[in-house]
């Protein structure tokens, strides 16, 4: 350790020399004894291996390749969804970038050639844009660096086609419901296990992940409620609630579970590593039933729809309301009533109805 103070003009020069600092530091005081004071501070600092902040000086950033570092990502980051992590792994192959070449031109090029050359709509564009910007948030804090990161410094809207692009592309939202009769014409040429699967998810709004993997033991009878493990907790992370069970449902319900152990239904192994797979094959099923029922227009997740919207307008005796706003997005396992907006796909002529 070396301090020496002198005198400069009418100021007096603090000079320090430590072992645990990266360079030799001047600073400059009204007064000698101000100077000696801070130096005495200091050194008393130094000398137990705190070194304040201000005397670090932040290592220089390697300049690598965006796949690498989304590698170390997938590699390294806590709680990485199925969806994130096979949505990275796919961008490793088309981002070629250094990290000294992502820059906000390069951010606007980047999303420009989602548009021409992918053509993917807003929503994928805004799925990719995110992932990476968090890859690199992860990034300059793991290697504590200052440096902003221009994924974040794209204009809202940025995902949106404009006239000067040659595709137009728009977000699909589907709010397709059950027209009368169709949910019985589904149901008469369905085999019954696929049938009560059906009828699970249509009054219930269950996933079809979700409704696919009930045990027995989820199922209170006594209680009439259904111990839902859910599947879109953050990060992957299990969601649990407790959906009702409603009286059309209870008799088959109750069949299905008496003197059975295990899984309702066998169409799932139990092999984490086949949920995808089997999520496919009944997602084709529901979609093959559909079309021999003449309902080409209709997928597995809009029943998911049709569920929301029936306990958005289930009434009692009275005619009362039975479910709150809330309630209803407790049911179907959001934590924002913004996804029950998007939806409540609310038909007109139901509305009409009760004009009377």
């Amino acid at each position: 350790m070396a301090i020496s103070v002198q005198q400069r003009g009418k100021r007096f020069q603090l000079r320090i020399q430590h072992r645990a600092l990266p360079r030799r530091f001047w600073f400059n005081f009204d007064t000698e004894a101000e100077a000696r004071a801070y130096g005495q501070q200091l050194t008393r600092l130094l000398d137990r291996g705190i070194v304040p902040t201000e005397f670090l000086e932040a290592a220089p950033i390697a300049d690598r390749q965006v796949g690498d570092i989304i590698s170390d990502y997938l590699k390294a980051a806590p709680g990485l969804t199925p969806s994130d992590s096979a949505l990275l792994t796919s961008m490793m192959r088309y981002v070629h970038v250094r990290l000294s070449g992502l820059t906000y031109a390069w951010a606007e090029s980047w999303v420009a050639s989602l548009k021409s050359e992918r053509g993917l709509t807003p929503g994928s564009i805004r799925k990719r844009v995110g992932a990476l910007a968090r890859v690199i948030d992860w990034h300059l804090r793991t290697t504590g660096s200052n440096n902003s990161n221009p994924l974040r410094l794209l204009p809202r809207g940025y995902s949106a086609y404009d006239a000067r692009d040659e595709a137009q592309k728009v977000d699909v939202h589907r709010d397709r419901r059950l027209h009368p009769g169709e949910a019985e014409r589904i149901r008469a040429q369905m085999p019954e296990d696929l049938r009560l699967l059906f009828d699970v998810i249509v009054w219930t709004g269950l996933r079809l992940r979700e409704a696919y993997r009930l045990r027995v033991d989820q199922i209170d009878l006594a209680a009439w409620v259904i111990k839902v493990e859910g599947t879109k907790g953050a990060r992957g992370a299990s969601k649990p609630r407790l959906v009702p069970v409603v009286p059309e449902l209870r008799d088959a319900l109750a069949e299905r579970v008496a003197g059975r152990i295990g899984r309702l239904w066998g169409f799932w192994d139990g092999d984490p590593a086949t949920l995808d797979a089997c999520t496919a094959r009944l997602s084709y099923q529901f979609r093959y039933h559909f079309e021999r029922a003449g309902i080409s227009d209709l997928r597995e997740h809009d029943l998911r729809h049709e569920a929301c919207c029936r306990w958005i307008e289930r009434r009692d005796a009275k005619g009362r309301w039975v479910f709150s706003e809330i309630e209803v997005a407790r049911i179907m396992g959001w934590s924002s009533l913004r996804m029950m907006m998007r939806y409540a796909s609310i038909r007109g002529e139901d509305l009409s109805a009760r004009l009377g």
